[in-house]
């Protein structure tokens, strides 16, 4: 609820500060004396678009303020804790919505003395005001909150939930399948170029360290003749044979008798004659060693041409694949995997597509559920809002509430033949239509022209769904609007009814009305010095049956005074 309210330079207001009860506040006055003027103020605060103009002759800026208590369970406290803001409205009570507008037209908001867009304050604002008049923003005249409102009348949250839940799981596993596509789209593409080179880099069977070992045997194949003749001459210098009379090891060998016989005369030299020994028998491995590798040298062209081949093999592939014999094969593991990924990915589409169907089947039986009950709540609360206008004097008005499921040609819902939309609420488009009088075609509410009935409506639809409406105040402008007598009486009940469950502003010019007012502000226009000045005041009992008096008659009697009197007994 409001508790209190604070302007400063706006319009002919020079300084105004009011405290409010939580139950109906009426403001009455003169015609022109300023009551919708305090009302604009309290939509600047909630913020509303302002003009340069509304700031006060000779002011530099304007300041309204309002401190606003919401109960603990209230949206407020909830719907921007995820928000930067969230540190404005933390362990408080009360909230402080302040705006200043400068005579240029320029306005800073605050929320708590924090600095906040506009965009902020009008969102919390829509939270805890409506404001029904000419000029203000009306929250059930939009058609997207006809559908909250009939389905918390309805008590349809917890199945409306599973849809929501249902439709997220629907809409991700979409995306999910949007990217899989995407890619695979994109690699299919290069599907058969990988398939073709997979294959060419299989039938190369590459090993690592396999293009050294064939250029070292490339180079022995082609210097085989001359490895051979080198190998033989050595092993002949060594071991004798062709030419050489005498061989290396013949002379090594007599040198080793020479010092066998040396050691007998001289022990000393024992160690020498075995180093010696020793190297003799190294030597003659060698020599035999040598010989045998001789005798593997191979004259081989075909082999030569075999190694030639698979060098040029591997230089081809290395063009295309990679530097090194590593990197190719490197590329043939990424080329493997792609390919399964590839198939595994076609796998997974098949498992999106069917996951999609069955959501889709689970989300479709659950939207439908709730659009059989949304129609069910429909009838029921169209019958009491006609009951209430009746008894506001709309005695002929008919209420209807559309619920129609949302067609589209390619929506996920099928239902017998016919596609519809599917969104996070279900499947409806709710919309509230009244035909005021007899003959005419129901209409949006939103389409109303006339400001009584358009307040009525709002009454009509208040009274019902009060219990329900988070909205903790209301604020009525032209309630009374073409009305009076018995209808304005019965007006005047309904706002003292309403106001048992949400806090009510009412400007209105009947005494009928005013009469069950809890606070009683009377609003005058005066003019001090050169200075026309709008000021309000609470009425205290005797002055309100003097202004109760003056809205009866005009003038103040005795007779209009009694019945001031009445009236406000009879409440």
């Amino acid at each position: 609820m409001i508790e209190e309210l604070y302007i400063r330079d706006v319009a002919l207001i020079d300084e105004l500060q009011l405290e409010f009860s939580p139950g109906l506040n009426v403001f009455t006055g003169e015609t022109g004396a300023g009551k919708s003027v305090i009302l604009n103020a309290v939509g600047l605060a909630l913020g509303e678009r302002s003009t340069s103009g509304i700031v006060r002759d000779g002011a530099t800026n304007a300041k309204i303020q309002i401190a606003v208590a919401p109960p603990p369970d209230h949206p407020v406290w909830t719907d921007f804790s995820d928000s930067n803001f969230a540190d404005v409205l933390e362990a408080e009570e009360t909230l402080v919505l302040s705006r200043q507008i400068n005579a240029n037209g320029r306005s800073r908001c605050r929320t708590n003395g924090q600095l906040v867009s506009l965009t902020f304050l009008s969102a919390i604002g829509d939270l805890l005001v409506d404001i029904h008049g000419q000029h203000a923003h009306q929250s059930l005249f939009r058609s997207e909150t006809h559908l909250d409102l009939l389905d918390t009348f309805g008590r349809h949250e917890a199945l409306k939930a599973q849809v929501h839940k249902k439709y997220d799981e629907l809409r991700t596993t979409q995306a999910q399948l949007a990217d899989f596509s995407q890619t695979l789209r994109e690699a299919m593409r290069e599907k058969e170029l990988l398939e073709f080179q997979l294959e060419e880099l299989e039938a190369a069977q590459l090993q690592e360290g396999e293009e050294d070992t064939l250029v070292n045997e490339r180079h022995i194949l082609s210097n085989a003749e001359t490895l051979f003749e080198s190998a033989n001459q050595l092993y002949d210098q060594l071991y004798g044979g062709g030419q050489s009379e005498f061989s290396t090891l013949d002379g090594l060998k007599r040198a080793s008798r020479t010092i066998s016989k040396l050691c007998e005369l001289d022990e000393s030299l024992s160690e020498l004659n075995a180093r010696f020994e020793s190297t003799l028998y190294e030597l003659e491995d060698i020599t035999y060693q040598i010989r045998d590798y001789r005798d593997r040298v191979e004259f081989n062209p075909h082999r030569l041409a075999e190694v030639e081949e698979r060098l040029d093999l591997i230089h081809r592939l290395k063009r295309k694949y990679g530097n090194s014999v590593p990197e190719i094969l490197a590329y043939q593991a990424q080329a493997s995997q792609t390919l399964e990924e590839l198939q595994v990915g076609s796998e997974r589409i098949e498992e999106l597509k069917d996951q999609i169907d069955l959501v889709t089947q689970q989300a479709q039986k659950l939207a439908i559920e709730l659009s059989k009950k949304r129609r069910e709540t429909a009838t029921q609360l169209e019958s009491l809002i006609e009951c209430e206008l009746q008894t506001l004097g709309m005695e002929k008005a008919v209420f209807q509430i559309f619920v129609s499921p949302i067609e589209s040609a390619d929506g996920p819902l099928e239902i017998e033949d016919q596609r519809y939309e599917l969104r996070a609420d279900g499947m409806d488009e709710i919309e509230f239509f009244i035909s005021p009088n007899v003959g005419s075609e129901p209409k949006p509410l939103a389409k109303i022209a006339s400001g009584g009935e358009i307040s009525r409506v709002m009454l009509a639809l208040k009274t019902v769904l009060a219990q329900i409406d988070p909205i903790p105040t209301m604020i009525y402008d032209e309630i009374d609007a073409g009305i009076g007598g018995h209808t304005a009486d019965i007006v005047g009940q309904k706002l003292k009814e309403l106001s048992r469950f949400r806090q009510v502003f009412c400007i209105t010019h009947l005494p009928q009305i005013a009469r069950f007012a809890d606070q009683h502000f009377r609003v005058e226009k005066g003019v001090e010095g050169n200075r026309t000045t709008i000021t309000a005041n609470l009425l205290t009992p005797e002055k309100r049956v003097e202004e109760m008096a003056r809205m009866h008659g005009g003038e103040t009697t005795v007779t209009t005074l009694a019945h001031a009197r009445e009236l406000l007994k009879g409440q």
